[in-house]
């Protein structure tokens, strides 16, 4: 029985002021082993979540894989999906980005077709609009996305630039979940002009200090008045934690933190103490009654496996 093994990355998105623009790929991984059958789906899960999704072809990773098949008028046979999961769901951990992508990639491994990178990404939007989640669970290390129409559908362009050894990640993932849709609409529909070029520095600034490694300005690159403002109010705790953004160089080895996709993670990068870091973030968090865990993580540079 032919059997292929998925791997696809974690990710977090927004990066501070690249809101919607730029991803990494981070080391908790969405595995997947493919087991070919007559048909129909069956899902195992384990890992994070695995009683809160289903077992059967209404699971995220089959519907994907179903409706490319339908879109290219292909026909595949069920599978047996056995998932294991570390990516803590709605956390702003791109935890259904890297579904999608486990789901075009099953599509790939029943029909024996290879997509190439522009249609992969025009059926995964078909799913999510989240381009800085998709692109880094695919291809890895940080990767600055832009929307583009081609052909009539919507695609994504994408540049993937090697994350800095130095710059390592602290995660604090707490108790409670947060709505992406949600958290989308507690956005503001227009912002001054100067936020928007509060933003547009900030992100240029994040690509120009990676390049010449002047790291000491992350800090500043990971301020944002677009989105991290109105959807930390929502999160108890992350406005506390995001103060550790103002305090970096007061904290050692600490250099920025940020809201991870649109929350409830905080995602803190550091050269150095990194134990104790993450102990503040657990504090800051319990301050304000909620509880959080802490994970040390390496960036993917990667992205999607498949054997």
């Amino acid at each position: 029985m032919k059997r292929t093994e998925i791997t696809v990355p974690a990710s977090t998105s927004n990066l501070g002021a690249s809101f919607d623009a730029c991803g990494l790929a981070l080391a908790l991984y969405l595995k997947v082993a493919v087991e070919e059958r007559e048909s129909g789906f069956e899902i195992i899960p384990s890992g994070e979540g695995a009683n809160q999704v289903p077992r059967d072809e209404t699971n995220l990773i089959a519907r994907v894989a179903s409706a490319v098949a339908s879109k290219r008028n292909r026909n595949i046979s069920g599978a047996r999906l056995s998932v294991d999961n570390q990516i803590p769901l709605a956390r702003g951990l791109g935890s259904s980005s890297a579904a999608i992508v486990a789901g075009i990639s099953v599509y790939e491994a029943l029909s024996g077709e290879r997509l190439g990178r522009e249609e992969f990404f025009r059926y995964a939007l078909d799913f999510e609009d989240h381009g800085d989640n998709l692109a880094p669970g695919l291809l890895g290390g940080l990767v600055v996305t832009s929307g583009v129409a081609r052909g009539g559908a919507r695609t994504l362009v994408t540049v993937k630039r090697a994350w800095p050894e130095e710059v390592k990640i602290v995660l604090a993932v707490p108790e409670y979940e947060m709505n992406t849709a949600e958290m989308r609409k507690a956005l503001p529909i227009e912002v001054p002009m100067s936020s928007a070029v509060f933003n547009l520095q900030r992100a240029a600034l994040l690509q120009a200090l990676i390049s010449e490694r002047r790291f000491d300005l992350l800090s500043e690159a990971l301020r944002d008045r677009l989105h991290q403002p109105f959807r930390a109010p929502h999160g108890p705790g992350l406005a506390e934690a995001l103060r550790l953004n103002d305090e970096a160089d007061r904290h050692q080895g600490l250099l920025g933190v940020a809201v991870s996709g649109a929350g409830s993670t905080v995602i803190a990068f550091a050269s150095d103490n990194f134990a104790g870091i993450a102990a503040m973030m657990r504090d800051r968090f319990q301050s304000c009654g909620a509880q959080a865990r802490t994970i040390e993580v390496e960036v993917d540079n990667r992205g999607r496996r498949v054997q």
